[in-house]
């Protein structure tokens, strides 16, 4: 008998090597122009699922408000700056420690120059363009040729009270307390509030303090 053929009614096993495997489904290829697996409907599908993977926006820090300052506990007493050295100066004080003056003064504020000027009782301060009569304005005032060289003084009494004066020889624009002008060579009196003008366009708010504790 020969190896190749079988007598009839006789089954053949194979052997192991022979045998196919069985046929399944055929394998279809992907149409052209559709997205597979790594298309991009895939990756949103992707990025859906993973969500982690996406970078976020860095969370900015909220600012927190500066912290303020307590007050001071009740029956305690806060020193305020002395007008003339800036050295502190308990409220029950009447007269600075360090340079012996007391809270009687004017505060002068300009804000075209800026300039802010501080004055106590003694002689006169005296406003205007020249160094040597007005030694504390003439620098500000060296570019404003509508304030004299001898414009105005301001005079401050131990008692608070202050006055404005033109020289005797008055001034080319003229002085003006609250919008009305001055006569020359007159003490007029000055009150805490007051708006002073040197010529059309130098402005000077007028604060006045007095010399009892408290009054600045």
């Amino acid at each position: 008998m020969s190896d190749g053929a079988a007598p009839a009614g006789w089954w053949r096993e194979p052997d192991d090597e022979e045998e196919e495997a069985p046929a399944g489904p055929a394998e279809t290829a992907e149409p052209a122009g559709r997205a597979g697996p790594a298309g991009p409907d895939a990756a949103g599908k992707a990025d859906a699922e993973a969500p982690e993977a996406r970078p976020r926006p860095e969370r900015q820090p909220v600012p927190q408000p500066e912290p303020q300052p307590a007050p001071p506990p009740a029956g305690v007493e806060v020193s305020a700056p002395c007008w003339n050295c800036r050295a502190p100066v308990a409220p029950r004080d009447t007269r600075c420690a360090s340079c012996g003056r007391g809270r009687t003064h004017a505060l002068l504020v300009c804000t075209e120059p800026c300039l802010e000027l501080r004055h106590g009782p003694g002689p006169p301060l005296r406003l205007g363009r020249h160094p040597d009569w007005a030694p504390r304005t003439a620098a500000a005032f060296a570019g404003w040729n509508k304030v004299s060289r001898h414009h105005a003084s301001i005079t401050v009494e131990p008692d608070g009270t202050a006055w404005v004066e033109e020289p005797e020889a008055g001034s080319r624009n003229g002085t003006y307390l609250n919008g009305a002008r001055i006569a020359a060579g007159v003490r007029t009196p000055v009150r805490d509030g007051d708006q002073l003008r040197l010529g059309l366009r130098i402005s000077f708010a007028i604060r006045l303090y007095g010399p009892e504790p408290g009054t600045g």
